[in-house]
């Protein structure tokens, strides 16, 4: 099975957990946010009666790309040319991007994110417009 998805939702890197003064732990409102935005726009795309994915099923990344909206200062001929402008700043696209996706999809799309066993294609770049691209299979 064949799954692909376009997320039309800027990527939010994942924080840390804070703590309080009385040393309680909680997750920033910026990033359960960014979660909710997400599950609600995969269960729109995905089939009506779908089931996340098993437990036990390995799952192939095949592609995933964090599209960016281009920086107010991005030269015009830029823009308008044929070349992708990847994005080579900050956040960093394995560990923090890839966490928060990866955690809003749990119980969505699949039961346990452990379960994604290879990743192809994963890009950060620059476009008209900011939106996530995932396509899987398993």
């Amino acid at each position: 099975m064949i799954i692909k998805l376009n997320i039309p939702i800027k990527a939010v890197p994942h924080q840390s957990v804070r703590m309080t003064r009385t040393g309680r732990a909680y997750q920033p409102k910026k990033i359960t946010d960014y979660k909710q935005q997400i599950k609600e726009a995969v269960r729109e795309q995905l089939p009506d009666g779908f089931l996340a994915i098993e437990e036990n099923t390995p799952i192939f990344v095949t592609r995933l790309h964090y599209v960016f909206k281009y920086p107010s200062n991005t030269p015009k001929y830029k823009k308008e040319s044929d070349e992708i402008l990847y994005k080579f700043t900050k956040p960093d696209l394995h560990d923090n991007l890839n966490k928060a996706l990866f955690d809003a999809l749990e119980g969505v799309l699949w039961q346990r994110d452990q379960n994604v066993v290879a990743m192809d294609d994963v890009k950060k770049y620059y476009s008209d417009s900011d939106y996530i691209i995932l396509e899987v299979r398993c």
